[in-house]
């Protein structure tokens, strides 16, 4: 990477989760540029950056977010609270591959998520999914099954979804309810595509 690159973060502010998996390289930006490692801990604001290495967040609501290769990840606001209905997330995902697993900031008010990329908002109820964000800034978002859908479980016999996402922009929106349902959004003021069902 082009950075100048720090190990230790100052400490300061309200921990909101950690980096809890690693294989490569990846950078987290606060004000300086901190080298990612097991254990770094995320807060507010923090742009999070792979190159050629994959890592994975988990916030402290046991929601995760995994990291592909060149990928970058901003993390705007995550607040937990005993009530759903003060809980917040907005996440901002510019570029690479992401698979979001949420946790207890799923049950809450729909309202209160925000998760954009360069063409689509996406909101979500308790689900895993993942967001393809190209170098043109398209997105791709595939709503991914239930943890008890495994190679044995055949999406033939009825995997089930995860839970559900819309998709919207400026075009319209999409609603994906369907285990493997996908849309992709090519720009902010075209409508998502038609869901299909990936084979």
């Amino acid at each position: 990477m082009l950075f100048k690159m720090m190990v230790a973060p100052p400490l300061h502010a309200d921990n909101i989760g950690d980096i809890t998996e690693l294989r490569g390289n990846g950078a987290v930006l606060r004000g300086d540029t901190f080298t990612a490692e097991v254990g770094f801990d995320i807060q507010q604001m923090d742009d999070v950056r792979t190159g050629n290495g994959r890592l994975a967040i988990s916030f402290l609501d046991d929601s995760k977010v995994r990291l592909t290769e060149h990928s970058k990840l901003v993390i705007d606001k995550v607040v937990f609270n005993p009530d759903p209905n003060k809980s917040e997330m907005a996440l901002k995902f510019a570029s690479g591959t992401a698979r979001f697993i949420t946790g207890k900031i799923g049950t809450i008010n729909k309202d209160n998520i925000k998760i954009e990329t360069p063409t689509s908002q996406i909101a979500i109820r308790g689900t895993d999914f993942t967001v393809t964000v190209d170098e043109l800034g398209r997105s791709l978002v595939i709503l991914l099954p239930d943890s008890g859908c495994t190679d044995t479980v055949k999406l033939e016999e009825g995997c089930r979804p995860s839970g559900s996402i819309t998709i919207t922009n400026d075009g319209g929106q999409q609603v994906l309810t369907e285990a493997f349902q996908a849309v992709m959004v090519s720009t902010y003021e075209q409508a998502p595509t038609n869901p299909v069902i990936l084979a």
